[in-house]
């Protein structure tokens, strides 16, 4: 049945054509996938069934062009960059030096005011896959988002399915074409192998492509590892030719950019002054991720903590952001992430008739049934000394 209800979902969902048009309907067939995998808890017996499942319920998205985010035209377009030996960190895509370069892809790019923002292994990862185009690169972030599925299964059965058939990883890395197809492969990669040489070397990679989970670093790698991962960190920015003085597409993201967010909006109410808010949630961050680097040395758990405080306290909450709490979540078998994953589509409901428009009901409807499913997770460990998954 939940095998039924999810590539039933993808196929409705890949018949629409552009979701932004019809983003109501898409988002209404997102929540009744989601909501009925949330329920039916699947769970498949062995791992060549749940691949299967998962390959299956991809597929209807692959050819499906995508529509709620353009971030895989910006990755095509680094790509492109890089091939004609230029750096997207020196020049924006609007930028009078690459204007020889433009193109369909460029004019479908967003903020082409600002430089790039992604780490060394996600540009290499553009310059290799840009010449396949959309339809290949989806198919890559789609394959690497069953290698989660099948990890995740080898940790326990039920967390690898939910993630073969929950909405979320199929819209965001087989629909959409998103990074997190493949950094979170690689952390959950990293979790499986544990501590030692291999599983750092995975989580530094899964932190090349997006920066997060290198705060699961100082657990997972052997003191000795160290001059080989910041040699390689080193080199990998020089051979990508990056200055830290040309990060201008992070800081004006970090700087900036709001959407979703679950603490930030809250503040704002009361706080005039957007710096010192933004000031107040990156040193939250910072303490949540110390004190779990502190008190524990099981990097799942730290994942757990690095990611929710990530999605939680961060003034920008794309939803395909919250793949890396499900991830840990379902890793750690905490349900509060899995039902912010069947929740948080809500936020494509910006797409309106008109165009980009925020609903100030949203975020409330997506947060507050999570932050009282983590309160009652919370008071459940207290109440039981060694509670069972929940899942």
């Amino acid at each position: 049945m939940s095998l039924v209800v999810a590539f039933g979902g993808a196929l409705w969902l890949g018949s629409l054509g552009d979701l932004r048009l019809q983003a109501s309907l898409s988002v209404a067939i997102l929540l009744g996938w989601g909501l009925g995998i949330f329920f039916l808890k699947p769970s498949f017996s062995r791992p060549l069934w749940l691949v299967g499942a998962a390959l299956l319920v991809r597929l209807p998205l692959l050819w499906a062009a995508p529509s709620l985010s353009d971030d895989l035209y910006r990755y095509l377009w680094e790509g492109q960059v890089w091939r004609h030996a230029i750096s997207p960190f020196v020049y924006a895509p609007d930028a009078p030096e690459l204007a020889f370069l433009r193109d369909a892809i460029w004019e479908k790019v967003n903020h082409r005011e600002v430089s790039s923002i992604y780490p060394p292994l996600a540009q290499l990862s553009f310059y290799v896959a840009s010449p396949t185009g959309i339809f290949g690169w989806k198919v890559g972030m789609g394959l690497a988002d069953v290698g989660t599925a099948w990890l995740l299964f080898r940790r326990r059965p039920e967390a690898g399915s939910l993630w073969a058939l929950l909405p979320l990883p199929v819209l965001e890395a087989a629909g959409s074409g998103h990074l997190e197809g493949l950094g979170v492969m690689l952390m959950v990669a990293g979790l499986t192998l544990g501590r030692g040489f291999w599983g750092a070397g995975l989580i530094w990679a899964a932190a090349m492509v997006k920066l997060l989970p290198a705060l699961l670093l100082p657990r997972v790698a052997p003191r000795w590892s160290w001059p080989l991962l910041l040699g390689g960190t080193v080199a990998a920015l020089w051979m990508m030719g990056l200055d830290p003085t040309l990060l201008r597409g992070f800081e004006t993201y970090r700087q900036h950019w709001s959407f979703n967010g679950s603490l930030y909006p809250l503040l704002r109410f009361f706080v005039e002054e957007e710096a010192v808010v933004r000031l107040v949630l990156q040193g939250a961050g910072m303490v949540v991720v110390a004190g779990i680097l502190w008190r524990s040395r099981d990097p799942g758990r730290i994942a757990l903590w690095g990611c929710g405080a990530f999605v939680l306290l961060s003034p920008t909450v794309h939803p395909w952001y919250v793949l890396w709490a499900l991830a840990a979540g379902l890793w750690c078998a905490v349900e509060a992430w899995l039902l912010l994953a069947v929740l948080v589509p809500l936020a494509y409901l910006v797409w309106g008739p008109t165009g980009w428009v925020e609903l100030p009901w949203v975020a409330p409807v997506i947060y507050l049934p999570v932050y009282a499913c983590l309160l009652w997770t919370g008071l459940r460990s207290l109440l039981l000394p060694s509670p069972s998954p929940v899942f």
